[in-house]
């Protein structure tokens, strides 16, 4: 093809242009496109298909620059050969489309490329090159320049999923959060754009691949110096350091409460029924997250369930109702009853454990030598899933397991003997 020799002649010339030369410290670094490529066609059916390609190179001569410029090309030699093979054998791909932005902070080029193909979620690239080094910047060490933490990424991951279902109410919301917050990568890739930090995030969705990159752009503002505290009965819950933890007079322990990944400004703990205290965490972004105090205490496990999704915009907490921007009152118990609950219900196997859970969380366990049966119930969500107490009739045993509802199986961590089982979702 033409834009093939075209881009082979290029390629050649710019090595042979810069063969046995030393990068200069003054020499001037840019970008432009290595691959320009907008092509239309039409299938066996004759139906249009079409494809726009547009890759970064890096003019510079270090090693860095080169090695970098050949690990984008191969990057996406798998795409362009399969595009080019469907339009010569007239096969029916999805449109598909690669660009890339270029963002220029202080000496550092982040080089973002956006894979777009038809019908699924946009995918992402990010590569970083300083311009006064020659060489290109890992993840790694723009965390340490910046200071950025995982704990941060934990914060951040959590407002973006957080801000992207504020106002939804799927049943299982609350599985995609905990599936969002298990399941981060270690390493996310940031950019700097105008001054101001951009992260991107992978969150978990029901359409798709089931996981979808959202652009966030923290605030990088640090609510670590606000200090507040909230009592009832027996209760109460304190705010410091962004951290909250919960002292119960009944005991006379301090319990540290489990799965707060937001950023907080004020606590509230309330009766909001007969016999029913909660404690409540107002975040910085005006969402409000549900502690159940008392499914945590029995198995000293006291954990943030998350937001109450539908509730945002809060700027206050007060006698159990929160207040929101327009200065309106909602009542916390209302929007507690309103919330969809995580549902483990069904049956779950792998070759040695078979595990029913019914709709109330009574469930049996048969392994091949001991059986169990008694009752699961929510307490909240931590980084690696949700927190369930087990209460097993049969061994009078009260506990608590990690539980992550994956596609049609669970993983559960901690469950009796078990460090960790994963089963299998069976359909009747």
């Amino acid at each position: 093809m033409i834009w093939t020799k075209f881009c082979s002649v290029l390629f050649l010339s710019l090595n042979l242009m810069f063969t046995g030369c030393k990068s200069q410290p003054d020499e001037e670094v840019y970008i432009s496109d290595f691959y320009n490529i907008h092509e239309e066609y039409k299938d066996a059916w004759g139906n249009v298909g079409k494809y726009d390609i547009s890759l970064p190179y890096i003019h510079c001569d270090s090693k860095s620059a080169k090695k970098l410029n050949q690990t984008i090309k191969n990057e996406y030699k798998g795409l362009m050969d399969s595009l080019d093979e469907a339009k010569e054998l007239g096969y029916t791909l999805p449109d598909t489309k690669v660009s890339y932005d270029v963002y220029t902070h202080s000496n550092l080029l982040s080089l973002v490329i956006k894979e777009e193909v038809e019908t699924e979620y946009p995918r992402y690239k990010v590569y970083h090159f300083d311009s006064k080094t020659k060489k290109r910047v890992s993840n790694k060490k723009l965390y340490k320049k910046y200071k950025i933490s995982q704990k941060d990424m934990k914060v951040w991951a959590a407002q973006a999923f957080d801000q992207e279902y504020a106002n939804e109410y799927y049943d299982n919301v609350k599985e995609l959060r905990a599936q969002t917050m298990g399941l981060l990568p270690s390493s996310l890739d940031v950019f700097y754009h105008k001054g101001k930090l951009n992260v991107l995030i992978p969150i978990a969705t029901n359409y798709g691949s089931g996981t979808k990159v959202v652009l966030y752009r923290p605030s990088r503002k640090k609510s670590y110096k606000i200090e507040d505290s909230s009592a009832f009965d027996q209760m109460t819950l304190t705010l410091k350091n962004n951290k909250i933890s919960l002292y119960y007079s009944g005991t006379d322990k301090t319990y540290k409460v489990h799965g707060c990944f937001n950023e907080y400004k004020q606590v509230h703990v309330y009766e909001i029924g007969p016999g029913l205290t909660y404690g409540f965490a107002l975040t910085t972004n005006g969402l409000v997250e549900v502690i159940a105090i008392e499914d945590g205490l029995p198995i000293e496990r006291v954990c943030s369930q998350g937001p109450l999704y539908g509730l945002d915009k809060v700027k206050s907490l007060r006698s159990g109702q929160a207040l929101t921007e327009k200065d309106q009152l909602i009542d916390l118990f209302e929007a507690l009853r309103n919330q969809p609950l995580p549902s483990l219900e069904g049956t779950y196997r792998n070759e040695s454990v078979t595990l029913q859970i019914d709709e109330n969380g009574l469930y049996t366990m048969q392994e091949l030598e001991n059986s169990h049966s008694g009752l699961l119930f929510s307490v909240g969500m931590e980084e690696d899933g949700f927190v369930y107490g087990y209460d097993d009739y049969n061994q009078q045993v009260l506990s608590y397991c990690k539980v992550m509802p994956l596609y049609e199986k669970l993983e559960i961590k901690n469950m009796f003997d078990h460090e960790k089982l994963e089963l299998e979702y069976q359909y009747e």
